[in-house]
C-alpha cells in the first residue's frame, strides 16, 4: 500500500467511498488484520513500560525517516540524518537528507502533539507546517491583530529599549533585551507581510483544500465505527486519493498513526509504516483491487511491528551488557552516561559525546575505546566514525 500522490481529485469524478466494502471483503481481511492488530498490540504494550523506550522511539523516528525517502527511490543513510539533525554534518546536506530530515521532524511534532488536535483541519495545516484558510490569512499587513495602527505587523520594540535605558540597574542585560526586541521585531514584520503565491507550475490555483479537508474529516467522523487499525489504512487510501492538501501525500502513514493513537491502539508509539514497506518489499505486481492494497497494507504494518520489536529485544540485551560494563567504576566515572547516551541515541560520534557530556574529545574516544566490542561502527571509515549498539 503506497502513500505517494495519486491522480487528482475533481468535483466531476470523485473518488470511491473509503468505507465502501462489501461482506466477502470483510470476511477476507478478518485473518491479516487479526494478525496486524496483535504485532501492533503486542509492540505497543511492550513499549509501554521499557527501560529502552526512549532509545527504540528514536531509532524507529530515524529508520522510518529514512525509508520514507528510501520508498520514493533516495537512499539517505542513517548516520548522515542523525549527525545533520544533531548539526554536526560532514558533508554538505542533500536535497535527499534535508527531505529526510524534514520528515523526522514532522514524526516528532506529530508524536508530541495531541492527536485530538492535529486530526482537526486547523492541526492538519499546523502540522504541515502551514496556516489554515481564514480571514486572518488573507487580512492586509498590520490588521492581523486589530485595526489600524494597532495591528500587529506595526508593534514596535523601540519602547522596550527605553525602559531599559532609564533604568541603570539593568545595563547588564540591556544587550539581551534589545537583541529579544530586534528579534520580535523582525517575527512581527514577517507575520504582516501577505503570503507568498504558490508557484503554478507545481500547485494548481483552484484546488479546493477547505472542501476536500471536509469531505476527509466526513471519512474521519465514519470510522469511528470500524476496527481501528482498519479504519486508519483507510483513511490514509482516502487521504491519497482525495489529496486533501496538495503535495502532502507523506502525511497519510502519520494521520493514520494519530488516529490509532486516538483510539488508544498505540498509545506508547507512533505508528511506522515505510519500515515495514522496506522490509517486506514492495508488491511483486500491482495492486488491482482496493482489497489487496489493504492485505498488502495489513502486512507492511505486521512486518514493521515485528522489526520494531526486533529492535527492542536487542537494544535491551545490549543495555543489560553495556551494564556489565559500569560495575565496579568509580562514582565520577563518565561511563555510566556514555551507556545511557548510546542506549538513547541511534549513534554516536567523538563530537556527539564530547558535546552532550561535556567532556573533551580525548576523553571521549579513551571511553569509546574502553567499550570495545561492545560498540559496532557502521560507517566504515578511518575519520568522522560513528558507532551503535543493538
Amino acid at each position: 500500500m503506497s502513500f505517494k500522490t495519486a491522480t487528482a481529485w475533481t468535483t466531476s469524478a470523485p473518488p470511491p467511498a473509503a468505507f465502501d466494502l462489501d461482506a466477502k471483503a470483510l470476511a477476507a481481511l478478518i485473518g491479516p488484520l487479526s494478525a496486524a492488530d496483535d504485532a501492533l498490540a503486542r509492540l505497543d504494550e511492550r513499549l509501554r513500560k521499557s527501560p529502552v523506550r526512549a532509545g527504540v522511539l528514536a531509532r524507529l523516528d530515524a529508520q522510518e525517516a529514512c525509508a520514507a525517502v528510501w520508498a520514493e527511490g533516495e537512499l539517505v543513510q542513517i548516520e548522515d540524518l542523525v549527525l545533520h539533525d544533531c548539526g554536526m554534518d560532514v558533508r554538505s546536506p542533500t536535497h535527499h537528507l534535508v527531505r529526510a530530515h524534514s520528515y523526522l521532524r514532522l514524526r516528532r511534532r506529530a508524536a508530541q502533539g495531541d492527536s485530538k488536535a492535529l486530526l482537526k483541519p486547523e492541526g492538519i495545516f499546523r502540522l504541515a507546517g502551514r496556516p489554515a484558510p481564514g480571514p486572518a490569512a488573507h487580512a492586509p499587513a498590520g490588521r492581523a491583530g486589530g485595526s489600524g495602527k494597532e495591528g500587529a505587523a506595526e508593534l514596535d520594540g523601540r519602547d522596550l529599549d527605553d525602559e531599559c535605558e532609564t533604568e541603570s540597574e539593568f545595563a547588564p542585560v540591556k544587550a539581551s533585551d534589545s537583541a529579544a526586541a530586534e528579534a520580535a521585531k523582525r517575527l512581527l514584520r514577517r507575520l504582516g507581510e501577505p503570503a507568498r503565491e504558490k508557484d503554478s507550475l507545481v500547485y494548481e490555483e483552484d484546488w479546493d483544500e477547505t472542501g476536500r479537508l471536509d469531505a476527509w474529516s466526513a471519512d474521519l467522523t465514519e470510522a469511528e465505527a470500524w476496527p481501528p487499525l482498519l479504519a486508519a489504512l483507510l483513511l490514509a487510501r482516502a487521504w491519497r486519493d482525495q489529496q486533501p492538501l496538495q503535495r502532502q501525500g507523506f502525511l497519510a502513514p502519520i494521520l493514520a498513526g494519530l488516529y490509532l493513537r486516538r483510539r488508544g491502539r498505540t498509545a506508547a508509539h507512533l505508528l511506522v509504516f515505510h519500515l515495514g514497506l522496506r522490509r517486506l518489499k514492495p508488491a511483486p505486481r500491482r495492486l488491482q483491487t482496493p482489497l489487496e492494497e489493504l492485505q498488502h497494507g495489513l502486512a507492511i504494518v505486521a512486518a514493521a511491528a515485528g522489526e520494531a520489536l526486533a529492535l527492542h529485544d536487542r537494544l535491551t540485551l545490549a543495555r543489560e551488557l553495556l551494564a556489565r560494563k559500569c560495575k565496579g567504576r568509580r562514582g565520577s566515572s563518565n561511563l555510566p552516561a556514555l551507556t545511557e547516551f548510546l542506549v538513547d541515541s541511534p549513534l554516536v560520534s567523538v563530537p556527539l559525546i564530547a558535546h552532550k557530556l561535556e567532556i573533551s574529545p580525548q576523553a571521549a574516544q579513551l571511553l569509546v575505546n574502553g567499550l570495545g566490542s561492545s560498540l559496532r561502527e557502521i560507517t566504515g571509515r578511518k575519520r568522522y566514525r560513528a558507532w551503535s549498539i543493538g
